[in-house]
């Protein structure tokens, strides 16, 4: 029965682990053979290579192990062959399966495949009447080195996928002989040059150019022949452009594409003429892309239906029509130019609309909410608008991002929270709006970043804020807050990494439930009226004993003061860890369960009522950078253990009871300035004029 046997399809079934050699195995007549997805963590058994009028062999997510075997050379026969999704699988493709003249599918991604592609391209191109090959899948390997010339003569070639890899160098000039190609896959990889020969792809469909080192001028010849070509894609997140289109105001494309997607390269200085026949574009993104132009009248009256637009980080200016359409979900993004007028309002299927750092002004319409109400994230911050939050906001349902800070946005905060329930970044800061928090931003259970700095907010903080239990971020600071801390933060946001507060009015004693904030990896209490003792436990805060994470984490934007400078921190600022209870009333020593912090970066306690000795262990704070004990009642001697300090940049002790000579070895090197240590009479040595000998009396 087996020698009679044409096709055998066992995907999915859990098979054991087949055995590496199989002598007895009889398949004479197999032709399709399909074991794929049955994780047999094993190496490619030899029997398969008897099989030899095998046509297809699927063996795609597996887990197999080793090299792919030059066994595989002996099935003349086989058309198709998948062995996507082997993470495991790997070595270096051989010449020998590049003899598989009659290949025409060929699935090899997600493997762990290195080496260079030359040997096997060349073995591929040299097939007698050229290969059949019109499917080759390469994508997410190890593979390195520059395309070899001999691609070109792949002349069937109709989809090729290479992205995330590591080829180098210039595509080949002999891609122009591939007429049939009609996807090319490219990103993710450290390629630099484009061949004038890529105008001759006539019937190419689909350009992903994303992620490369590409350098150099694109003109007209380059899309000359593209006749068929619907999408391209060039997007580079780096803000470094090498890559610099050159292409005539009169040009006329000979395509009709409905996706763009470029983004740090250059098409400026005037906005793209050629863009005014894409009359079927659904994705338009030219972000960075060094443009500094009005965007004329027959771009917005070309009765689109978008899905995105995204001009975003160019010098654009001029006001915004309304007369754009948009396709559901749709995304706007305008940030990052010089647009001006009233905000503009499209139509219901807007989404993700980002109009941050323009020049847009006048109110925020009062019927916003029902003009766009599916937005899931809004961006408007950096503007120049004004007057009230308008109470529609709590019809956007779906909203999950809003921010709305740096503008000139001023009245109270509206009672419209108890809607918007997935909420989870409310920025407001950096405006003028006045009165007390509303209790219902308690309703927000999802919020994790709550950004309400510099206004002019006032009474206490509610309550209902004790429901945001998945607070990341509160900063509150900057503003005219007043009563006691909340002890119940300390109990109900237990993932809490970002407590700022300074700049208030808030009394009372530091409550110790604080300590049991683990994440929290900056406290700033600064500017308050608070006394008492610093609590002992603040040796608690886990995250400031451990290094920052390896891998970046968002955490927002945050003002912290460094060094007595304000600084904005963004995407590093997961890398921070500060503790600052300056200006307050605070007394009482040092606990000496601070040096237990050994990763803290900077610790101000300046300008407080703390007496007693420096803790002598403090040289522990290994990676301390700033250290500010200014303006208190401290004595005893400067601990000999700060000498340890070796990343500190930064000291101030300047107006204490400190005594005894200035230590003069490693960091205090170059901590020279007199007035770090003025204000200490009993304090001697370099850089103060007073010498050790004349205050000790010898």
């Amino acid at each position: 029965m087996l020698r009679s046997l044409v096709e055998l399809h066992l995907p999915n079934c859990n098979l054991p682990i087949p055995p590496f050699h199989f002598p007895s195995l009889n398949f004479t007549s197999l032709q399709v053979l399909d074991l794929s997805n049955n994780g047999f963590n094993s190496k490619i058994p030899h029997w398969l290579f008897n099989i030899t009028r095998l046509s297809s062999l699927d063996l795609n997510t597996n887990d197999l192990q080793g090299d792919i075997p030059d066994g595989f050379s002996s099935l003349n026969s086989l058309q198709q062959l998948d062995l996507t999704g082997n993470s495991f699988l790997g070595g270096r493709l051989s010449r020998n399966l590049g003899k598989l003249c009659n290949l025409r599918t060929l699935k090899l991604s997600r493997n762990s495949i290195s080496g260079e592609v030359s040997d096997f391209i060349n073995g591929l191109s040299e097939c007698t009447n050229s290969s059949l090959l019109e499917k080759l899948e390469l994508g997410f390997n190890q593979l390195t080195g520059d395309l070899p010339n001999s691609l070109g003569y792949l002349k069937n070639l109709r989809y090729l996928e290479l992205w995330d890899n590591s080829f180098v160098g210039s595509i080949p000039p002999s891609i122009g002989n591939l007429t049939f190609l009609k996807e090319l896959y490219l990103s993710s990889n450290q390629m630099n040059g484009f061949p004038e020969s890529f105008g001759q792809l006539s019937a190419i469909e689909v350009l992903d150019l994303d992620e490369n080192q590409w350098e150099g001028i694109i003109t007209e010849t380059h899309f000359r022949n593209l006749s068929n070509l619907k999408e391209i894609s060039l997007y580079k997140l780096s803000e470094n452009i090498s890559l610099i289109f050159n292409i005539s105001s009169h040009w006329i494309p000979p395509f009709k594409l409905t996706f763009i997607k470029i983004r740090s390269c250059q098409l400026g200085p005037k906005f793209p003429t050629w863009l005014r026949n894409q009359t079927e574009l659904t994705t338009l993104v030219l972000n960075n892309a060094r443009i500094s132009d009005t965007v004329p009248n027959w771009f917005w009256q070309l009765d689109l239906a978008l899905d995105e637009l995204d001009v975003g980080s160019n010098e654009l200016s001029g006001r915004i029509p309304n007369s754009l359409g948009f396709r559901f979900p749709g995304t706007v993004d305008l940030s990052s130019n010089s647009f001006e007028g009233p905000l503009p309002l499209w139509s219901f299927n807007v989404t993700k609309l980002y109009l941050n750092n323009n020049s847009f002004s006048g109110p925020i319409p009062r019927d916003f909410g029902q003009k766009i109400p599916f937005l899931t994230d809004l961006d408007i911050s950096f503007n120049s608008l004004n007057g009230s939050v308008p109470k529609s906001i709590g019809n956007l349902q779906q909203l999950l991002t809003l921010v709305i800070s740096n503008n000139n946005l001023s009245g109270e905060i509206p009672q419209l929270w108890s809607n918007i329930s997935s909420l989870y970044i409310l920025d407001m800061s950096n405006n003028t709006l006045s009165g007390e928090i509303p209790d219902s931003i308690g309703c927000l259970l999802s919020v994790r970043f709550l950004i309400l700095c510099n206004n002019h907010i006032s009474g206490e903080v509610p309550p209902s804020l004790k429901n945001c239990s998945m607070m990341d971020s509160l900063d509150l600071g900057d503003n005219q807050l007043s009563g006691n801390i909340p002890a119940w933060i300390g109990e109900s946001m237990p993932s809490l990494s970002i407590l700022r507060l300074r700049s208030n009015y808030f009394n009372g004693t530091i409550p110790p439930e604080l300590c049991k904030l683990s994440a929290l990896h900056i406290l700033d209490l600064s500017h308050n009226n608070l006394s008492g003792f610093i609590p002992s436990c603040v040796g608690n805060f886990s995250r400031m004993k451990i290094e920052p994470p390896d891998s970046v984490e968002y955490e927002g934007s945050l003002q912290v003061v460094l060094k007595g400078t304000q600084y904005v921190f963004y995407s590093t600022l997961y890398l921070v860890n500060l503790m600052d209870l300056s200006s307050n009333n605070l007394s009482g020593e040092m606990p000496v369960e601070l040096t237990r912090l050994i990763h803290l970066g900077t610790l101000n306690l300046s300008q407080n009522h703390l007496v007693g000795k420096i803790p002598t262990q403090i040289g522990k704070l290994e990676w301390l950078e700033s250290l500010d004990l200014s303006k208190n009642k401290l004595s005893g001697s400067i601990p000999p253990s700060m000498v340890s300090l070796t990343f500190m940049n930064h000291l101030n002790l300047s107006y204490n009871n400190l005594s005894g000579e200035i230590p003069k070895v490693n960091q205090f090197q170059s901590l020279k300035d007199p007035s770090i240590y003025e204000g200490n009479l009993a304090l001697c040595g370099d850089p103060l004029p007073e010498r050790c000998s004349e205050i000790d009396g010898t």
